[in-house]
């Protein structure tokens, strides 16, 4: 490591790093974890250099706190990445963007249980991809629009911005909702899907186990995809007797073009656990249908 490069502090928020919070400094990659912005992986030369690239570095710690709170492994924070690659992950851009994905995490760390939480604009900035200035803006929208409520609010003379009892609202869990499985595919959830094979009906429960754990990774998420994809494998042949054959075809080129199974050279990265859920409902769904069309022509 280079001796001339103090990691004192992490330069997505400015905060000063604890001992505890610095992982390695080995090889040319900085690695810590703050309350703030979660995992971090950056170069040497990407952490002297991401000072200058002003409000891009807000983007990037939302981006880092975001993969940090659905648990999946931080990214490498290069030169490349804070030029141009960061915009590959699709982070919210605009102002309506980054309400929502504000919302979209309140409501998923306890928010939909009514949970109230403390809140600061300069510690808390990352979970809307936001500055604190910007942050502050977006809070005092979401309470315009009752989407949350704030018990309490305080500013200090540096500007900084105190939430205490801050939830949401019924509006504000309806807002996030419309963007979750609709209705008909919770009954298809709770749907007894019996195959006449009691190991592969083992396999069905097991993924909706996995699916529908108490917040599930995206690691887990995918492994359910991945053992409902191996359910429908051996009966790709015979859904083309209940299907077309091109809706067939189809189907299995959807599925596969996605990255179920680690193949990274050829499909679409899976970044997002809505992408899972598309997945998730469609193989559900197809195998729920042609169980039924199996035993009903039987």
């Amino acid at each position: 490591m280079n001796n001339a490069i103090t990691i004192d502090k992490c330069p997505l928020s400015g905060f000063k790093l604890k001992p505890n919070e610095i992982k390695s400094t080995s090889g040319s990659i900085i690695e810590y974890e703050t309350e703030y912005v979660g995992k971090v992986r950056i170069t040497q030369e990407a952490y002297q250099e991401i000072n200058q690239i002003g409000n891009i570095r807000y983007l990037i710690a939302g981006i880092c706190k975001n993969k940090t709170l659905q648990n999946q492994d931080p990214v490498l924070i290069d030169n490349d990445f804070i030029k141009k690659d960061y915009l590959k992950l699709k982070p919210p851009l605009e102002f309506a963007e980054k309400c929502n994905s504000f919302l979209k995490n309140l409501y998923h760390m306890g928010g939909k249980e009514n949970h109230k939480f403390r809140m600061t604009s300069f510690e808390d900035f990352a979970l809307a991809y936001s500055s604190p200035e910007e942050f502050t803006r977006i809070i005092d929208q979401l309470e315009s629009d009752y989407f949350i409520t704030i018990d309490n609010k305080t500013g200090t003379l540096e500007k900084h911005e105190f939430y205490f009892g801050l939830k949401l609202t019924n509006s504000g869990r309806e807002e996030v909702e419309k963007d979750l499985p609709k209705i008909p595919m919770y009954g298809l959830i709770n749907q007894n899907i019996t195959t006449g094979n009691t190991e592969i009906d083992d396999q069905i429960n097991h993924a909706r186990e996995l699916f529908f754990s108490e917040n599930p990774t995206l690691e887990k998420m995918r492994s359910a995809c991945e053992t409902l994809s191996y359910v429908l494998e051996p009966i790709k042949d015979d859904l083309v007797n209940y299907f077309s054959q091109k809706d067939v075809k189809t189907f299995f080129q959807l599925v596969n073009s996605f990255d179920i199974r680690h193949n990274k050279d050829s499909t679409i990265n899976l970044e997002y656990e809505e992408q899972l859920e598309w997945i998730f409902y469609t193989l559900l769904n197809t195998i729920n249908a042609y169980t039924k069309l199996k035993l009903r022509t039987a």
